[in-house]
């Protein structure tokens, strides 16, 4: 049943077609076009320098386009074959984990009406970043679930390279890794000694791709349009953080507030990037300003973690089906008017009483999904700060990892010994009625 979704859901994706393409008035494909072009054997395609007009991105994107042959049509098909791919390797690692039949089917039919919801498969027609995230996501699951059925130096190795090539998908995704392992490594604390082992060392390969994509952003002054938006939209409005800068070394403060604390639409902050008159502001920003930044999240928690936020701002962690990918076709309809189905109180719900159910059963079972709620909270967070341009679109991946946190919980709950018990009970109920 599984491999028949597969072929009938990758036959419908690839039967959608935009015209004109949706991504040609974006100003990313372009970058990661140009860097698909350089040479694999060459420093500048991992790590390359800003230059005019461009702007580096991590390596995936563009080492997944150079695959395509830096080709926009075959490029887009691949990212529907990846994305198909993907879901189908997800599901088959999930069954195994299902007992009842029933169940098995109920989480197929509903995994892939949700990869069908326009929020998600959407990206696979555009050239940006997300349609490779989600999919690499779902192998990142998929090869780790799998890690944990059975820990074979094999699967720790595939999972490690999956690990990689998901982190090398978006800046932000190797602070979710590192969230990730670490969490799931305290859960694990009195756990197997060579599951702790190899938690450990996925820890240490996220530590390590943390400070390596550091480096690159670093290189490629990936960093220094989003400090720059951050610091015209969120700090200089609030009198006291822009004087606070200002003691920290931040330059050009009062010029910055005369011709930007006033911006009518949020690409009015475009020509602030070319002004010369804010060289130093520039020099700032590409040494001790990002240093500065993160001390002043350290030292103002109450912004950090959002509580002097505007509902309406806050909601944007949630956000979804907020465009870039151009008008739902018909096969969306179903998964558009179903999802989102859950929000974040009913995961928690959920989850509580999940564990409640399966503490005694499976260990692994309620790990996974709190470590990935938790994980999915402080990421979402944290990429909330990371830019205060397009933030909707920056956070597309909480709303999807709630919706999928939805049903893994639904379709496990359903698999349990207590449903099963009480199923049991209710059809000699039946009976006897």
């Amino acid at each position: 049943m599984n491999l028949s979704l597969f072929i009938l859901a990758l036959f419908l994706m690839l039967m959608i077609r935009s015209d004109p393409p949706v991504w040609l008035g974006y100003g990313d494909p372009y970058d990661y076009l140009h860097q698909s072009t350089l040479s694999l054997q060459s420093q500048n395609f991992y790590m390359p320098e800003k230059a005019p007009q461009f702007y580096p991105r991590p390596f995936t994107v563009p080492l997944f386009y150079k695959l395509a042959g830096s080709n926009p049509n075959t490029i887009i098909l691949l990212q529907k074959l990846l994305y198909a791919l993907s879901i189908y390797l997800l599901c088959s690692v999930f069954l195994n984990y299902l007992k009842r039949l029933p169940v098995k089917v109920f989480f197929l039919v509903s995994f892939y009406l949700f990869t069908f919801w326009w929020n998600m498969l959407g990206w696979t027609n555009t050239l940006l970043s997300e349609s490779l995230s989600i999919s690499f996501l779902f192998l990142w699951m998929a090869t780790f679930l799998l890690f944990l059925q059975k820990r074979t130096i094999l699967r720790f190795v595939l999972h490690g390279i999956i690990t990689v090539l998901f982190s090398f998908t978006r800046d932000t995704w190797p602070y979710f890794l590192l969230i990730f392992y670490f969490s799931y490594g305290l859960l694990s604390l009195r756990g197997n000694k060579q599951l702790r082992a190899a938690v450990a060392g996925f820890f240490l390969i996220s530590v390590a791709l943390l400070f390596t994509q550091q480096h690159t952003a670093q290189v490629g002054q990936r960093y220094r349009l989003p400090i720059l938006n951050n610091i015209v939209f969120r700090i200089l409005p609030n009198p006291v953080y822009l004087h606070w800068f200002e003691a920290n070394g931040m330059p050009c403060a009062n010029l910055l507030k005369e011709k930007y604390s006033s911006l009518h639409v949020p690409t009015d902050i475009y020509p602030l990037y070319n002004d010369t008159a804010f060289a130093p502001l520039f020099s700032w920003v590409s040494g001790a300003g990002r240093g500065t930044y993160q001390k002043f999240l350290l030292t103002h928690p109450f912004h950090t973690l959002l509580l002097e936020e505007k509902l309406v701002e806050v909601s944007k962690l949630f956000a979804h089906d907020f465009g870039y990918t151009g008008d739902a076709p018909d096969i969306s309809w179903l998964s558009n008017n179903i999802f989102p189905f859950f929000n974040l109180a009913s995961i928690i719900l959920l989850l509580w009483i999940f564990i409640t159910i399966n503490r005694r059963e499976s260990i692994v079972l309620w790990k996974f999904p709190l470590t990935l709620l938790i994980t999915g909270i402080l990421h979402a967070i944290l990429v909330y700060h990371a830019d205060a341009l397009e933030i909707e679109r920056h956070l597309f991946m909480t709303n999807i990892l709630i919706q999928f946190l939805g049903l893994y919980l639904v379709c496990f709950l359903l698999d349990s010994e207590t449903a099963r018990f009480l199923l049991k009970q209710w059809k000699i109920k039946f009976k006897q009625g």
